[in-house]
């Protein structure tokens, strides 16, 4: 059966069948006690090699609009569930122990099913389906009407949308009539306590810290308008763009020999002239108080010019 793309649809006729409906915990707590009327049908494929397992949305068959659904509570419980009923409503489910499990806890009539397509109630606008602050459950939505919740009745599980135990619907039918005249009324079961957290002793705040005192301010520093004086070197010269640039020095005048020099004395000119210097180094030089003494030294008489007359 495919969804009409006008809207969502709903059933035409009143049906009179039963039919199994199993369903995980906590979301039967949630329709027995805080009356959730909205139901999402998914079928799992297993992971495969290569593949990663998958949840199918479906599509309820036509002949079970407006029949009743015999919705049983499974041994499953619904990690998942319990965070978004916390997210959604603020929530705390029971724990798995405590809720029932193994049977059923309430009979409702499938009247509706929509999609995220043809529905705006998806979009914030339902409670249970995705309201602000929490996910959206699912993309079809199977809406529940006339709920009657049950007292538990244990029953073996049984495959999905089968017909219910006829053994077992004269029981169901005496249940639901206790329910509906007030007679059994659904137990309230205990909600874990939250774990408690360390209290700390409130600790004193620290004293406003004190207003630390302005800056004295500085008189300003008289601006230099003096020209800059050129730069007397060249850029290259101080490693600033590339290499150096080498500069113009005068040449260094270097002796030239125009004439050969003297060659140097051997050293037989040198006994040479120490031979001929000999005989002066010997002789005495005459002294005027040796000459005196001898006697033979005189006073030697002034020289006479000769006169031009002869």
């Amino acid at each position: 059966m495919s969804a009409p793309l006008g809207g969502p649809y709903r059933y035409a006729r009143e049906g009179k069948g039963v039919f199994h409906f199993p369903l995980a915990r906590p979301w039967t707590w949630a329709i027995t006690h805080h009356g959730m009327w909205s139901v999402f049908v998914t079928d799992e494929e297993r992971a495969r090699e290569g593949r990663p397992g998958r949840r199918h949305p479906l599509h309820p068959p036509a002949e079970l609009m407006g029949c009743w659904l015999a919705i049983y509570a499974t041994r499953d419980y619904d990690a998942e569930a319990v965070r978004w009923l916390r997210a959604a409503h603020g929530l705390e489910a029971p724990a798995g122990d405590v809720l029932p499990h193994g049977a059923y806890v309430a009979v409702a009539r499938l009247a509706e099913v929509s999609t995220t397509g043809n529905d705006s109630r998806a979009f914030g606008r339902d409670p249970w389906w995705g309201p602000p602050g929490a996910s959206c459950r699912g993309t079809i939505a199977w809406w529940l009407e006339e709920i009657q919740f049950v007292e538990p009745l244990p029953a073996p599980p049984s495959q999905r949308l089968a017909p219910f135990d006829p053994e077992l619907l004269a029981e169901l039918r005496e249940r639901m009539r206790l329910a509906r005249d007030g007679f059994w009324r659904p137990e309230a079961y205990p909600v874990p306590a939250a774990v408690p957290m360390p209290t700390t002793p409130p600790v004193a705040a620290p004293p406003p810290p004190s207003p630390t005192p302005a800056p004295a301010s500085t008189p300003p520093r008289p601006v230099d308008d003096r020209p800059v004086p050129p730069m007397l070197a060249h850029p290259e010269q101080l490693g600033l763009f590339g290499e150096a640039r080498p500069t113009s020095t005068p040449p260094v005048a270097t002796p030239t020999l125009q004439e050969p020099l003297p060659e140097a004395p051997t050293c037989l000119d040198v006994l040479d002239t120490l031979h001929q210097l000999q005989t002066h180094c010997r002789t005495r030089t005459a002294s005027p108080t040796n000459g005196a003494r001898c006697g033979r030294w005189r006073p030697s008489s002034p020289r006479r010019e000769a006169s031009p007359t002869g």
